[in-house]
């Protein structure tokens, strides 16, 4: 039995988010087609005894992160009596829409398992993904998909594409609750008016790239215009806010145009990384 697991967590952006309407339960459906990209947080799980501990290199972290809802969520569920410890190296940004809780969360489903030798069945672990936090099932199914529901259910895989991107984090946390709560009723439709379905890839980026929630970050956030303004400038093919924020990515014609607009966005009041879609 492994006593110590280790396991990289992906970042992600959404392409395209469309907000369908709000549900009887208080959350609203959604059609989104998220990536994983080649920004990496690093998790490493090992037993302890009893009890549960989360060591974690950024100070900005909660107290009780969707990791250790993970590691409770899991115990629970496959009657684990030892305890867990993790440590969690950041290196996707907290708060940006790029879903490091939720892939360091589903990361820590598939690293118990591992850790204690259980063969948990997909659907067991899907379950408790759903039961964490929207964007954890994605992580779990590991492959580009189209998501529905919540954002917690793959309707379809996407084709693997070779994107270059820019992604820019102006340094603080976007509340995903407070952006959808903001959400005006403007921006929903009703139930079979979505046509999310288009060509893809598309020809164009610009057409292709939607999110919903942008128009709500924008006015809260004034930043985040002058961030997509940047990338646009330097050459980006489309630009878009991604999730509910605060970050924002350019998609690139290739390695080198992303390069030159990384480069100089290194410069910038903003964090800045260079990566692709995985």
């Amino acid at each position: 039995m492994a006593k110590r697991v280790h396991l990289r967590t992906p970042a992600k952006v959404n392409l395209r988010l469309e907000v369908l309407y709000k549900r009887p339960d208080g959350y609203h459906e959604l059609l989104t087609w998220i990536y994983p990209i080649s920004l990496w947080d690093e998790v490493v799980i090992e037993e302890k005894e009893e009890g549960y501990q989360l060591i974690c290199d950024d100070p900005r972290l909660p107290e009780e992160d969707l990791c250790l809802k993970a590691a409770k969520a899991f115990s629970a569920r496959f009657g684990i009596e030892k305890g867990v410890r993790i440590y969690l190296k950041k290196k996707i940004p907290i708060g940006a829409g790029l879903g490091g809780g939720s892939s360091d969360a589903s990361a820590v489903l598939k690293g118990m398992a591992r850790l204690f030798g259980l063969k948990a069945a997909f659907n067991e672990l899907l379950d408790l993904a759903r039961g964490i936090g929207s964007d954890v099932p994605f992580f779990l199914y590991e492959t580009p998909a189209l998501m529905g529901g919540r954002g917690d259910i793959q309707l379809e895989k996407l084709p693997k594409l070779d994107l270059w991107l820019v992604v820019l984090y102006p340094g603080f946390e976007v509340s995903t609750g407070e952006v959808y709560q903001q959400l005006a009723a403007s921006l929903t439709r009703p139930r079979g008016e979505n046509k999310i379905i288009m060509e893809f890839p598309p020809r164009k980026w610009e057409d292709f790239l939607r999110n919903d929630l942008e128009k709500v970050v924008e006015e809260r956030f004034p930043e985040v215009r002058e961030m997509k303004e940047f990338l646009r400038k330097k050459g980006a093919k489309g630009v878009l806010v991604s999730g509910s924020g605060s970050s924002v990515f350019g998609v690139f014609g290739g390695l080198e145009e992303a390069r030159r607009c990384y480069q100089r966005a290194k410069n910038s009041p903003w964090e800045a990384f260079l990566v692709k879609t995985v």
